[in-house]
């Protein structure tokens, strides 16, 4: 018999989180998992060090990010890529704010990343959610 307990399982919504993280990977499941994690985020404390350290979660976040960069310039966005966009958006911001995970967030560079879309100036509501979204993860820095 060992004396050491056994770790505690996961619970079920654990379990749901970790298969939405899983499901950011393919591009096929990702805009389910970002509506489901984005719900999620306030609710689930370690969710910053979850998306953070699990494989593959930051790039897929940035490659949402990046493929509306022509969605910038002529100003085509849509209100569909704008909630997609802003919902990865929501995640970063979740990563930005946590204690554990903000200076590294910082040393990665991600709020570079985001410039371009501070940058626009289209007044269409796609375009100011996605404003004010990036905005919310920069200051979600210096809280």
């Amino acid at each position: 018999m060992s004396s050491q307990p056994s770790p505690a399982p996961h619970s079920a919504e654990t379990e749901k989180v970790f298969h939405w993280i899983n499901e950011l990977s393919n591009p096929e499941t990702r805009e389910n998992a970002l509506l489901e994690l984005s719900k999620k985020r306030e609710s689930v404390p370690d969710l910053a060090p979850m998306l953070w350290h699990s494989f593959g979660t930051t790039a897929a976040l940035l490659q949402e990010i990046i493929n509306i960069y022509p969605s910038i310039h002529p100003a085509t966005l849509t209100a569909h890529q704008s909630n997609r966009v802003c919902n990865a958006l929501a995640l970063l911001q979740c990563v930005a704010s946590h204690p554990e995970t903000r200076s590294v967030f910082l040393q990665a560079n991600i709020p570079l990343f985001l410039y371009p879309f501070l940058h626009t100036t289209s007044k269409t509501r796609p375009f100011e959610y996605l404003r004010l979204t990036s905005l919310g993860v920069i200051g979600a820095l210096v809280k």
